[in-house]
C-alpha cells in the first residue's frame, strides 16, 4: 500500500509546535482535532498515518536492524560506518549515541500517531461500527508494538498514552517496567477483540494482536525463569508461559489465513508473500517499488548485499542487482549451522555471477561475504535502482511455531513445534527426553538459526539472560554497556527534564 500518497491527498497536519525551537526531532503533537476527525475519510487518514512510520528508514527500513543485529553474533558493519554502529557493534553504546536517538525519536512519533487513532477515532459520527472498532483496534496494536520495543531497548521509558498538544506536556519521568507491560497487554487485549480477521498487507488484524500477545507472554516467561535485569515483578514464570502458549495456540489452531511454507525460499519470494494466499508473513512494514520515496519503498536490500561492482545474479537466476555492504555476516552465525541446513545452503548466498557467468565465491571472512536472501528484490520488477518492494518482516509463522514450542516445553505439543521448523530445515528432530530448561535452550538456538538477521537475536539474549554466555564466553566479544538494556539517549534527557527523576 502506497501510505503517502494516500496519506498526502487526504490529510492535513496541523499543530507541530513549531515554536519548542529546543527539539531537534519531530515535536510529539500531531493533529489539529478541532478541524479533523469528522468523516470515515479521516479516521482512515489517521491510521494510515499511523502505519507510515513503520518502513521509514528510523524504524524498521534500516535503523530498527541497526540497533537490533549488530550487538549480537550475526552481523558487523563496514570498515567506514558510523560511529554509533561501531558502539552496537562493540556494546560500549552511550547517551549519544546517534542511532540509539533515532530509534527513540521513531518509537515515540509512532506512539503520538498510534495515540491520535485510540483518542479520536471513536468520536467521528456516522462511522459503521464494525470499521469503527477496526480502526481503533489497530490504533491499539501499534501503539503496543512500539512500547514493546522500546521496553525491551531501553527498560524504562516515560509512558505516553495522549497526543501531546502543548510543550508543556513533554516533560514526564520514567515508568516502571511492569507499568509499560501492563499496558501493553491491555492494548493487545483491547486490539484482539476490536479487530477483525480481514488480511490487508501492512495492517494488522485479529491474528497479529494474539500473535504479538505470544511474543510478550514469552518475553516475561522467560525473563522471569531466568532472571534477566528487569523482571522481578513478574509473579510466576509458569503464568506467563501459559498464556503464551494459548495466543500462539489460538494463532496455529484457530486461523487459516497464515500458516507454515513447506519452502524456505517461498516464505521470501515476494511473488508469493504479497500475494493473496496463505503465508507465513503475519504482520509487515509493507512497501512498494513504485512509492514517490524512501518509506514508500524499501532500500533494506542494499544494507545487506554486498558491493561487488557488478549486478549479482543467484543460483536460480535472479538478478538483484548490487548493494552497499553495510552489514556483514559474522563467521559466529553462520558457522553455527550445520553444513545440511537449508537455512544456510538455500537461504544464505555464498557465490554469484555476473551478466557474463563469471561466478565469485564469498567468503565469510573476506570484505564481500555470504549474505541472507530474506531481502532480495530481483532487478526490474520488484527492484528499480536502489529502491525495492522488500517488507520487513515483524511477526511471521514460524516465529509463533517457535513461541508455541518454547512455552509448551518438552512436551509432544512442543516437539510437534520445533521439529516442524528443524524438518523443514533438513536437520532432523530435536533429542528427546530433554530436560525443560534443555529444551527450551534449544528452542532459542533453533530461534538463531530461523530467525537470523530478522531483528529478534538480541531480544532472545536479553530475556534468556544470555548476554555474557553468549556472547561474552562463546564467541569472544566484550561488553561495556547496554547489555540489557540500552541508555536513555541524551537529547530526551536535555528536552525533558523528569527523565532522570
Amino acid at each position: 500500500m502506497n501510505y503517502k500518497k494516500y496519506l498526502y491527498t487526504s490529510l492535513f497536519v496541523t499543530g507541530m509546535l513549531a515554536g519548542c525551537s529546543k527539539l531537534e526531532e519531530e515535536p510529539y503533537g500531531l493533529l489539529n482535532t478541532g478541524s479533523f476527525y469528522q468523516t470515515e475519510s479521516d479516521a482512515k487518514s489517521t491510521v494510515i498515518y499511523a502505519y507510515s512510520v513503520l518502513p521509514e528508514v528510523g524504524y524498521y527500513s534500516r535503523g530498527y536492524y541497526i540497533i537490533t543485529e549488530l550487538p549480537t553474533e550475526n552481523l558487523t558493519q563496514k570498515a567506514d560506518a558510523g560511529v554509533g554502529d561501531f558502539e552496537l557493534d562493540e556494546l560500549r553504546t552511550t547517551a549519544t549515541n546517534a542511532d540509539l536517538g533515532n530509534i527513540w525519536s521513531y518509537l515515540y512519533r509512532s506512539i503520538s500517531r498510534a495515540n491520535a487513532v485510540i483518542i479520536n477515532v471513536p468520536n467521528v459520527p456516522n462511522m459503521v461500527e464494525a470499521t469503527q472498532n477496526q480502526y481503533v483496534g489497530e490504533g491499539y496494536f501499534l501503539r503496543a508494538l512500539h512500547y514493546f520495543n522500546l521496553v525491551r531497548l531501553f527498560g524504562e521509558v516515560p509512558l505516553r498514552t495522549q497526543t501531546i498538544e502543548d510543550v508543556t506536556q513533554i516533560p514526564m519521568a520514567k515508568s516502571p517496567i511492569k507499568d509499560i507491560y501492563d499496558l501493553i497487554i491491555s492494548d493487545l487485549q483491547q486490539s484482539e477483540n476490536l479487530m477483525g480477521m480481514q488480511k490487508v498487507e501492512g495492517r494488522a488484524n485479529k491474528v497479529a494482536a494474539q500473535a504479538l500477545l505470544a511474543k510478550v507472554y514469552l518475553h516475561l516467561a522467560s525473563s522471569k525463569a531466568s532472571g534477566a535485569p528487569g523482571y522481578d515483578f513478574v509473579t510466576t514464570a509458569d503464568d506467563m508461559y501459559a498464556q503464551a502458549k494459548l495466543y500462539a495456540g489460538k494463532v496455529i489452531n484457530e486461523q487459516s489465513l497464515y500458516g507454515f511454507t513447506n519452502n524456505l525460499r517461498d516464505i521470501w519470494n515476494i511473488k508469493v508473500y504479497k500475494t493473496p494466499g496463505v503465508t507465513e508473513h503475519i504482520f509487515d512494514a509493507a512497501v512498494n517499488v513504485a512509492g514517490p520515496a524512501e518509506g514508500n519503498y524499501s532500500k533494506i536490500q542494499n544494507m545487506f548485499l554486498p558491493a561487488l561492482g557488478f549486478n549479482m545474479i543467484l543460483d536460480d537466476g535472479i538478478n538483484i542487482g548490487a548493494g552497499w555492504n553495510h552489514f556483514q555476516t559474522e563467521p559466529a552465525i553462520y558457522n553455527s549451522y550445520t553444513e545440511n541446513d537449508k537455512r544456510k545452503t538455500e537461504l544464505i548466498v555464498s557465490s554469484v555471477k555476473n551478466e557474463a557467468g563469471t561466478v565469485t565465491n564469498l567468503k565469510i571472512s573476506d570484505f564481500s561475504r555470504p549474505f541472507t536472501r530474506k531481502y532480495i528484490a530481483e532487478l526490474g520488477t520488484d527492484r528499480i535502482g536502489d529502491a525495492s518492494s522488500v517488507n520487513s518482516p515483524i511477526i511471521r509463522y514460524s516465529d509463533i511455531l517457535l513461541v508455541y514450542a518454547e512455552a509448551s516445553g518438552p512436551t509432544a505439543e512442543g516437539y510437534a513445534a520445533i521439529n516442524q521448523i528443524r524438518n523443514r530445515a533438513s536437520i532432523g528432530d530435536l533429542n528427546p527426553g530433554l530436560s525443560a530448561q534443555a529444551f527450551r535452550d534449544a528452542v532459542v538456538q533453533e530461534r538463531a538459526w530461523e530467525l537470523a538477521f530478522e531483528g529478534s537475536r538480541l531480544f532472545d539474549l536479553r530475556r534468556t539472560n544470555a548476554m555474557e554466555k553468549v556472547l561474552v564466553q562463546q564467541y569472544g566479544k566484550s561488553i561495556t554497556s547496554g547489555a540489557y538494556f540500552f541508555p536513555i539517549p541524551q537529547k530526551e534527557i536535555d528536552t525533558n527534564p523528569l527523565i532522570n527523576e
